[in-house]
């Protein structure tokens, strides 16, 4: 007999969009309430949602977007008081990618302030002319930041009375994947004398969010030094074992399947506090149910389909792009420790060479993204999966390189 087709309730490839199944992050969902509650009463409060790559930042930002615009199931939810019956602020979005400079993310965020004040308002020309490029032009002028500045800030004036007027609480712009930037392009530049210029004159119901990986605003200081105290830094930690159990069981129930408690404590040991691998196993598991029961011989058969097959692909890039040589050993020696934080002892004593042999190695892991630090000492992987993949089918040798350690 087949399984009846259902609706996955799990996200493993894209931000939550429904708060009925976001879960957890109390204290940071309050934080952003709290920043458009300071907005709406002319104290802004720009905002950026950091977190390790895959904690959630995007799925926080679109609630917040949500939230903004006066979908209140989250909060009402977690039971957060917003200090009014509902948000109406009007805003823009824009992703920002590793190509772009200031010029391209203000385009991008202005094109959408006038698309969505014109759904609004009727037709609203913002006569876009930034950075010497006009729609349908060819000619492009050099400007200054400072310049930009100027544009930016004119350009929201003008939008800022027409919202107002529209009785509207004012304007919040998002800018996801803020970490793509280059910290050397002026974005933190841009950001320090926008808010500074805004608020100077008046104009002081308009706030950024944005949200990058951690430590996002610490290299935009490279580009200015105070533009930390631009931004209130709402940092996300790692999912609790609650958290996590919130997360699965919602899903699990939602579509009328029973669990075994072990099958949550499993799940939040390997996923180690990241959402991704959370989802994702919670959909291979409904998949690999033979009946409505999920038990731990069905993790068991879903670990095994990620790793091997779902994600293989994906896991194997990570290791590639992780280099050869010590690398390979250092992951080799993290994958064999029991638990999800593995001592810098321990990876020394494996792989036979003294801490300051291989620290260089160990940096470089973490800027690429495949080791994050978790305490002093203390290192986990990035993707949890990569520890089960290097299990499966173990580490990267290539002779040629075993002594090539900045490869």
């Amino acid at each position: 007999m087949h399984k009846k087709r259902f609706v996955d309730p799990f996200f493993p490839n894209r931000p939550v969009d429904d708060p009925d199944r976001f879960s957890g992050r109390e204290i940071q969902v309050d934080e952003v309430a709290d920043s458009l509650f300071q907005i709406a009463n002319s104290n802004p409060k720009h905002t950026i949602i950091t977190g390790d790559r895959g904690m959630g930042k995007s799925s926080l930002l679109l609630q917040t977007r949500m939230l903004a615009t006066g979908d209140n199931r989250l909060v009402n939810k977690l039971d957060i008081d917003i200090g009014y019956d509902a948000f109406n602020y009007i805003i823009a979005w824009h992703d920002a990618n590793y190509d772009q400079t200031p010029e391209h993310i203000v385009s991008g965020l202005l094109r959408d302030l006038e698309g969505n004040i014109s759904k609004l308002f009727g037709k609203f020309n913002l006569e876009l002319d930034l950075y010497g490029l006009k729609v349908g032009s060819s000619v492009q002028k050099e400007k200054t930041v400072a310049d930009l500045v100027n544009d930016f800030c004119d350009i929201i004036k003008k939008s800022y009375k027409a919202v107002i007027d529209g009785k509207k609480q004012g304007i919040i712009l998002f800018i996801d994947e803020l970490d793509r930037v280059r910290p050397d392009s002026g974005i933190a530049t841009f950001f320090k004398l926008a808010t500074e210029k805004l608020s100077r004159e008046g104009i002081k119901k308009v706030g950024f969010f944005c949200a990058g990986i951690t430590g996002a605003i610490q290299k935009l200081e490279v580009d200015h030094g105070s533009v930390f105290r631009t931004f209130r830094d709402v940092p996300i930690p790692r999912l609790t074992k609650s958290e996590t159990s919130d997360i699965l069981s919602t899903g699990f129930c939602g579509v009328g399947f029973t669990f075994d408690r072990i099958v949550l404590d499993a799940v939040f040991e390997l996923s180690s506090g990241f959402p991704e691998p959370v989802h994702i196993l919670g959909s291979e598991m409904l998949s690999e149910a033979s009946s409505k029961q999920i038990t731990i011989e069905t993790f068991n058969k879903a670990k095994k389909r990620v790793v091997t097959d779902v994600k293989k692909n994906k896991l194997k890039s990570l290791l590639e792009k992780a280099g050869y040589g010590k690398y390979q050993k250092i992951l080799e020696a993290m994958a064999k420790y029991e638990g999800p934080y593995v001592p810098l002892d321990f990876i020394s004593r494996h792989i036979g060479y003294d801490q300051k042999q291989f620290s260089t190695n160990i940096s470089n892991l973490i800027e690429r993204e495949t080791i994050t630090r978790v305490d002093k000492g203390v290192y986990a992987f990035v993707d949890p999966l990569l520890k089960e993949y290097i299990r499966n089918f173990g580490i990267i040798n290539i002779k040629d390189n075993v002594d090539n350690d900045e490869q």
